[in-house]
């Protein structure tokens, strides 16, 4: 009996993992379809993009006469709070940092985010910070680097501006949304319905506030058709926060950006260069550090280094 409850701990581990990793390729489409969808306010678009987001939620409840409000109530309002600002703000704080700062630069910040998703998680769940893990965020980080200096990116000339402080808000929140979600493993992915609704209501009254202009029908629907995908991605990457390996997960999510660059040289929107070949092996390398890692054995000096200035 034990022996079975084990292998379906297994099985569900695996099949989480798998649901954090997908979610991982899908929002690496994310900027072949921003690009696409031009003349767009941010207000609208995160209003817009989370409004079909809850819709899919709705139809989801509809079509399998599920009844979500008794395990609604049971979450707690913080967590409702903190979803609100760990994905709509995660996605305001995003556009605001790209704005008002070097776009190169807000991205490297920004994309520390999964480093810091391996470092909570591991806080959140209990769990000793392991030399792989540390060695998997450095290699992921990397390539993050690496793929940023080949589009341009000079860290020489490197000045505070109001756009760096929000990419720090917009990888913070999102980690922590993400330990939280890691956290507490038996809250529904359903709340997640409630939040995007939330963050519609909130971002769509901002839109009509301020009076921004609209956009144009083609921009309007690529958002609409596109956050039926990025709706249920965010259901797998919480259901690989609750139920798969976390910290594996939060490696994998380096490889967003880079899949974004392979995606638009696919595209025939970016050029294929040697450091994109560079940042992908790093990543992979990371990776595989992240996974298999527990495996190796270190020497007898730097096992007990790790184990003393790491380990909690």
């Amino acid at each position: 009996m034990n022996h079975g409850n084990k292998q379906l701990g297994r099985q569900r581990s695996g099949l989480g993992t798998a649901g954090g990793v997908t979610a991982v390729c899908i929002w690496s489409l994310t900027a072949p379809i921003v690009a696409s969808a031009v003349g767009v306010n941010p207000f609208l678009y995160v209003g817009l993009g989370d409004g079909v987001g809850a819709l899919v939620f709705l139809l989801l409840w509809v079509v399998r006469r599920h009844n979500p409000l008794p395990e609604l109530r049971r979450v707690p309002l913080w967590l409702y709070a903190l979803g609100v600002i760990g994905i709509g703000g995660h996605n305001l704080t995003w556009v605001a940092a790209l704005q008002q700062a070097p776009p190169l630069e807000a991205t490297l910040i920004i994309y520390t985010w999964p480093l810091l998703v391996v470092v909570l998680t591991t806080i959140t769940l209990g769990q000793r910070f392991r030399w792989f893990h540390a060695v998997a965020g450095v290699l992921g980080l990397a390539g993050i680097v690496a793929l940023l200096l080949g589009k341009g990116l000079s860290v020489g000339t490197f000045e505070l501006m109001r756009g760096h402080f929000w990419a720090v808000i917009s990888a913070v929140t999102w980690a922590v949304f993400s330990a939280m979600a890691a956290r507490y493993p038996s809250s529904s992915s359903n709340f997640l319905g409630v939040i995007f609704f939330m963050s519609a209501l909130i971002n769509g009254s901002i839109w009509l506030m301020i009076g921004a202009p609209p956009a144009p029908t083609t921009s309007l629907l690529i958002v609409g058709i596109s956050s039926v995908v990025f709706a249920l991605a965010y259901a797998m990457w919480d259901f690989g926060m609750k139920q798969g390996n976390a910290q594996l997960v939060g490696v994998v999510s380096f490889l967003t950006p880079v899949l974004t660059a392979v995606y638009l040289v696919a595209l025939g929107m970016a050029e294929l260069t040697p450091y994109l070949f560079f940042s992908l092996t790093l990543v992979v390398f990371g990776i595989a550090i992240a996974k298999y890692g527990d495996r190796l054995q270190l020497p007898q000096k730097a096992s007990a280094y790790f184990r003393n200035k790491i380990a909690p």
